[in-house]
């Protein structure tokens, strides 16, 4: 497979975090498309692998930039006319988004942080006033 990664299985969360595509419409989705079919763990749970979620760019690549409907996307899909060659194309994408993704999620760490800083801050000179005051 093209695509490294760290991480074996994804939850339908991070999946439809890195796709863009809300996790009620990946389930949905699993209906119209038979190669979309990832696996489940002990509880029940979806564990999508790096080639699922290339499987899911795929199908998001042929409904909403090429404007087939669900079933002709699963037609063509499922002749494979719908897929790439390489799939560097779809690797390099995944890897973008999980890069953006984790970039996010620093920044808000960061801003979160720094919103405390400023409430411990601001909490400090109102207890210093209220000394003055009191």
């Amino acid at each position: 497979m093209a695509f490294e990664s760290s991480k074996s299985y994804y939850s339908i969360g991070e999946v439809s975090r890195i796709s863009g595509i809300p996790a009620y419409l990946l389930r949905y989705w699993e209906e119209f498309f038979s190669e979309l079919a990832p696996a489940r763990d002990t509880r029940g749970n979806r564990r999508y692998t790096n080639r699922d979620i290339a499987m899911v760019l795929n199908i998001k690549e042929l409904v909403y930039e090429k404007g087939y409907k669900l079933n002709k996307a699963s037609q063509l899909i499922g002749k494979g006319a719908g897929l790439d060659d390489g799939a560097d194309h779809k690797t390099n994408e995944i890897l973008k988004l999980q890069k953006q993704l984790g970039r996010e999620q620093k920044e808000s760490e960061i801003t979160d942080e720094r919103r405390r800083m400023l409430l411990r801050e601001i909490k400090d000179e109102i207890e210093d006033i209220l000394q003055l005051i009191g």
